[in-house]
């Protein structure tokens, strides 16, 4: 490739943007077939282009050069290489390297801070998980009520999606990379102070209110900073530390929770929500592109206040480009929020629409239905036997401590420390959908197995279902729950990969915020349905294993339409 070669490239491109803006304000196009090529200021139009393209062209083509891999030169009598200084030409095998290179590098001065941000987060998730069992036992909560308690926290975050997504496009996402802890902080302290039910419900709603924003945010920002070819592994360091966090948090919360008693933990969990949100604002830097031409598909001089400059020739009256600027400006910043879910739902039905899209986001939906069912109600009150006394003597499982819970979420938590990773790295070699199904069969297969490792319903003293923990096979469980968060870590991470590679930067937000909502209703149908299906069958075990059986039939829906959608791209491939 020549320097020339990229520099018409970009002429030709960056004309055809200015024709389509010309077309869209129904202004004749710039053609060199026309007499425009013969207009003043038409030829100063061309001129801009031409310089933009020159300027562009030089820097796109020093960037590859600065990555390329150095070739022999073949004027060089010495055998030295080129040293790129004053090259003009790329070969192909260099053009490919230097291209493979930028786009599958990752940005650590962006990621690394906010990896180390979500260690400490996750290890404030990590603290409260082993606690909330004994929160809902000393409020004597039955496993419907405790089902209400944790889907309460995915309704508001379901709410939340959409706003979230509108005002982290609007101001940027660090603002919501800090204020969203101090609202969660709000909520985790508040649940120490709770009495009943209901109040857990309030401060778990707030909870879900700020992580709606702090996903998004965070999301958005390893999505700035990554391509499709990255984007898994991008994903990797941050969902890495999360997980790291939430390995660590556990036994520590456990700990906490036996020495200093429950409401104790949920307070000093709630403040190092505000040490986090500090760090956050004095180590993160904002990734958001605000007003670049290219990602609005105009060329800079279309903005209104330089249009007022050479805009008289196309025949723009003063009082239209007034008019029109002012209405531009001041439309983006009083949208109302009910046009933008309205805009929002519009766009919603035109991503659902997309064969592409629409598998990924339902099996979303499934998949965290399972895993709030499953992972989040019904396994916490297997390991404590929680709920006994409220579901009229229905079996309940094992009866472990604050601290022995605390540890099996660390081994699960650390699992996904050491699986992020390879699990990053085989979805991007092997493809999102099939790490998707592979998530799938390993998390269901898991899940269906808990209840039978816990010898669930058939040792007990009494009949009363309690499992002595010295009985339990702990080398069987521990291989079971690692499986389980095996394929979680597979899901988790090639979701979000996927519905970033399916969808153009420009709709990106919004098809994460559908991805998020999405699940959030999973969430929301799974750990209320869940604790129903456990009072109304009296056995936990068994609603587990059903929640088991949705995922697994789930996974395989959405691998008949991941097979049906290859063999479509490859019958297209095949026909050019």
């Amino acid at each position: 490739m020549h320097l020339q070669d990229l520099d018409a490239y970009l002429f030709d491109h960056y004309k055809h943007i200015e024709n389509q803006w010309r077309e869209k304000n129904q202004l004749e196009p710039l053609d060199d077939r026309n007499q425009h090529w013969n207009d003043e200021k038409a030829r100063e139009r061309i001129d801009q282009i031409q310089q933009f393209a020159k300027s562009d062209a030089s820097s796109v083509f020093q960037l590859l050069l600065k990555n390329a891999p150095l070739q022999a030169d073949k004027n060089s009598t010495d055998g030295k290489t080129d040293t790129h200084h004053h090259a003009t030409t790329l070969t192909k095998h260099q053009f490919q390297t230097s291209l493979t290179a930028l786009s599958t590098r990752i940005h650590y001065p962006t990621i690394l801070p906010l990896a180390a941000s979500m260690l400490l987060v996750g290890s404030s998730v990590g603290v409260i998980s082993p606690v909330m069992p004994f929160v809902a036992e000393n409020l004597n909560l039955s496993s419907t009520q405790y089902g209400i308690v944790v889907s309460s926290f995915a309704l508001m975050k379901m709410m939340g999606n959409v706003p979230s997504a509108i005002l982290v496009e609007r101001h940027g996402r660090k603002p919501y990379l800090v204020h969203s802890l101090f609202l969660v902080g709000a909520g985790v302290a508040g649940i120490g102070l709770s009495q009943d039910w209901m109040q857990l419900s309030l401060c778990r709603m707030t909870i879900g209110l700020g992580v709606a924003a702090l996903t998004t945010a965070s999301t958005l920002t390893v999505a700035d900073v990554s391509t499709p070819l990255s984007r898994a592994s991008a994903f990797s360091p941050v969902m890495s530390a999360f997980a790291a966090g939430t390995a660590l948090g556990p036994a520590l919360g456990g700990i906490l929770c036996d020495e200093w008693g429950i409401r104790n933990t949920f307070l000093v969990v709630g403040g190092s929500y505000g040490v986090l949100a500090v760090w956050n604002h004095l180590s993160l830097v904002e990734t958001k592109r605000g007003d670049e031409w290219w990602e609005r598909e105009r060329l800079p001089w279309h903005c209104r206040a330089v249009d007022s400059i050479v805009d008289d020739a196309d025949g723009v009256t003063s009082k239209e480009k007034k008019t029109g600027g002012k209405e531009s400006n001041t439309g983006g910043l009083t949208k109302t929020i009910s046009n933008a879910l309205r805009d929002t739902t519009e766009q919603w039905t035109e991503l659902m629409n997309n064969p592409n899209v629409r598998p990924i986001v339902i099996m979303n939906g499934f998949y965290l239905c399972a895993i709030s069912g499953s992972q989040m109600t019904l396994l916490p009150l297997l390991l404590t036997g929680g709920g006994a006394t409220a579901a009229s003597g229905a079996a309940t499982g094992v009866a472990l401590t604050a601290t022995a819970v605390g540890q099996v979420y660390m081994w699960m938590s650390a699992v996904q420390v050491l699986g992020n990773p390879a699990a990053g790295r085989f979805a991007d070699r092997a493809g999102k959908g099939a790490a998707i199904v592979a998530g799938g069969i390993l998390t269901s297969a898991a899940m269906a197995s808990v209840p039978l490792v816990c010898a669930y319903g058939y040792l007990g003293d009494g009949g009363s279902g309690i499992l002595d923990a010295s009985n339990l096979n702990w080398p069987l469980l521990a291989g079971t729950l690692g499986f389980w968060s095996l394929g979680g870590t597979l899901l988790a991470t090639s979701h979000v990969a996927a519905i970033s590679d399916a969808v153009p930067d420009s709709r990106r937000s919004q098809a994460i915020a559908l991805l998020r909502t999405a699940g959030d209703v999973g969430f929301l149908c799974g750990a209320a349905g869940a604790g129903i299906a456990a009072d109304m069958v009296g056995d936990v075990g068994l609603a587990m294993q059903f929640g088991s059986g949705v995922l697994m039939g789930a996974t395989g829906w959405f691998g008949l339409q991941h097979l049906a959608l290859w063999r479509l791209n490859n019958d297209k491939s095949g026909r050019k």
